[in-house]
């Protein structure tokens, strides 16, 4: 039949589904999305019994082959979903593709791989389940929901509810939820009730609801020490230990996430000297990206969360290389401190005074403490 993107999909596509669909990618909000659009397709009440759901992992190709042809009870056609279908070894992947060319008219087979690749040795196996399944059905690719996709998608869903969110407002709300397209909507319907009977969605209401991830907590507190304003970094920090855990854990948790934060700045910096494009990443000199940090990696970080790319370029800007090997120094003394190989109080005032040396300009450290914290 086809290989089609899931917003490709029309009327015609659901008014007579397929008998056997795979699905490609791992945007769970999409996956959602089709599966409930195949259930009404299907006249399929949600929890039906002529609805099931089954792993692979626990499930021989034998079983799954006599439930297709297991006639529906209550409706016309029985809906078989079957999760890390890539986890068959490849005799199995040969006997599901033989069963996908004898899938009764009574019958729809949904196939949900895991993330994890196909088992090994299984990759001519899975090239021919591939096959089978774009012969007689159809390969649904999903793309993820990021970046200016998921800021529509915001603003989308905004309007639906008589609700207007400006593009900038919906991206901040991305920032806050790293991007991820799942936890981004759920937060947007709650910023969606707490704002009746207003029209209206500001960035102060998505401040009032959405509690920042950790990432994003980075965010504020590297804005606030890049623009030298010590004491917002030390009310970030301080809110940043109030989340329940051990101060000494809530600190090396911080510390990891500094320590990532500017190694994901020193690779921008290393982008701008070099004049490459930071806004897009895949037209980076491939010899440049090679030099960038692998943890995290840079140049991968600013493809999957495009979000991210304006602000780490205007953290960046205005940190010199002098000034980011002073920082990753502190960072490594903080991190010998919290570790007890240097002398501290506590776990708090080592955290305080890394803000303090961050928030201040010192002597440039050797670029041989780059990958300390």
């Amino acid at each position: 039949m086809a290989v089609k993107r899931y917003g490709e999909l029309k009327a015609s596509d659901w008014r007579a589904p397929a008998p056997v669909y795979l699905i490609e990618g791992e945007e769970p909000v999409l996956q959602r999305e089709f599966l409930t659009q195949l259930r009404r397709a299907l006249s399929l009440e949600p929890h039906s019994i002529d609805e099931t759901v089954l792993d692979a992992r626990e499930t021989p190709t034998a079983a799954l082959g006599a439930l297709v042809q297991t006639i529906p009870m209550e409706s016309a056609r029985r809906l078989v979903l079957l999760h890390a279908v890539n986890r068959y070894h490849a005799a199995e992947l040969q006997n599901l593709a033989r069963l996908i060319e004898q899938i009764p008219p009574f019958a729809c087979l949904v196939l949900l791989p895991s993330p994890a690749e196909e088992s090994e040795g299984a990759k001519a196996a899975w090239n021919t389940l591939v096959k089978a399944v774009e012969k007689h059905g159809t390969v649904v690719k999903l793309a993820p929901l990021t970046g200016a996709t998921l800021t529509r998608r915001l603003v989308e869903i905004a309007q639906q509810s008589g609700k207007r969110l400006r593009p900038e407002d919906a991206e901040y709300l991305q920032t806050l939820t790293d991007g991820v397209a799942e936890h981004a909507l759920a937060e947007l319907e709650k910023v969606i009730l707490f704002v009746e009977p207003h029209h209206e969605i500001s960035r102060l209401d998505i401040d009032m609801v959405v509690a920042p991830s950790q990432q994003a907590q980075v965010f504020k507190l590297v804005d606030s020490v890049v623009a030298r304003d010590t004491r917002a970094a030390m009310r970030q920090l301080r809110l940043m230990f109030q989340s329940g855990t051990r101060a000494e854990e809530a600190a090396m948790k911080t510390l990891a996430l500094i320590a990532r934060q500017y190694r994901l700045l020193w690779g921008v910096r290393m982008l701008l000297q070099a004049q490459q494009p930071v806004k897009q990443p895949n037209r980076i000199d491939p010899e440049v990206a090679q030099k960038l940090p692998k943890d995290p990696d840079v140049q991968q970080t600013l493809l999957r969360q495009p979000f991210l790319q304006d602000r780490l370029l205007k953290q960046a800007e205005r940190l010199s290389l002098a000034q980011l090997c002073t920082a990753f120094h502190a960072i490594w003394e903080a991190d010998l401190a919290l570790k007890g190989l240097r002398p501290s109080v506590n776990a708090a005032e080592i955290m305080e005074r890394l803000i303090v040396r961050l928030t201040t300009d010192g002597e440039p450290a050797q670029p041989s403490h780059l990958q300390g914290g």
